[in-house]
């Protein structure tokens, strides 16, 4: 079964996960940042659990305003690490949600993935930690015709009669270790 046709109906994420996340989109400050999210899925409990993020290099020429997973990095994990479930990024200047440029570049590679989660940096608290905004979505394929999205020029989708790939929100849990 393509992992895209599963009806996934909750996340969980390790607490040490988001931490992880978190950290490393404050560094990249004010760049977008990103990675890939390593899990497993329980078609059982129709959940997702990331156990790992691993951060991959943005070599967007305005990383400011866009993400690129460096080439090199993202091809040696599609083929060395096993449990890629997902994608992460950031979004600092703007909410956690789904770009156009999101949801064009997803039509490249969304037939990999389970999940897709953007964040937004938060002011740090009092005890000074880094915080973040964190929305989830579940990646859903469809055999519909690419007009069925028009935040994107029609040249920009996928041949006709290929898959379409979208987002849906997904509630997550955060996992105390």
């Amino acid at each position: 079964m393509n992992p895209s046709h599963a009806p996934w109906e909750r996340l969980l994420l390790r607490e040490a996960v988001i931490e992880h996340m978190s950290d490393h989109m404050h560094q990249r400050l004010p760049e977008e940042a990103c990675g890939v999210l390593i899990g497993h899925a329980d078609e059982a409990s129709r959940s997702i659990t990331v156990t790992q993020f691993i951060p991959v290099k943005n070599t967007a020429e305005n990383p400011l305003h866009s993400f690129h997973l460096d080439p090199l990095q993202w091809t040696r994990l599609v083929l060395a690490e096993k449990g890629i479930v997902g994608l992460f990024h950031s979004h600092p200047h703007t909410t956690p949600e789904p770009s156009g440029e999101d949801l064009l570049q997803l039509q490249s590679f969304g037939g990999l993935l389970r999940v897709y989660a953007i964040a937004s940096p938060v002011v740090p608290d009092a005890s000074g930690l880094n915080a973040l905004q964190l929305q989830t979505y579940k990646i859903t394929r469809s055999e519909e015709g690419r007009e069925s999205f028009i935040q994107l020029p029609p040249s920009s989708w996928s041949l006709p009669g290929r898959a379409f790939y979208s987002l849906a929100p997904i509630p997550f849990t955060i996992l105390k270790e």
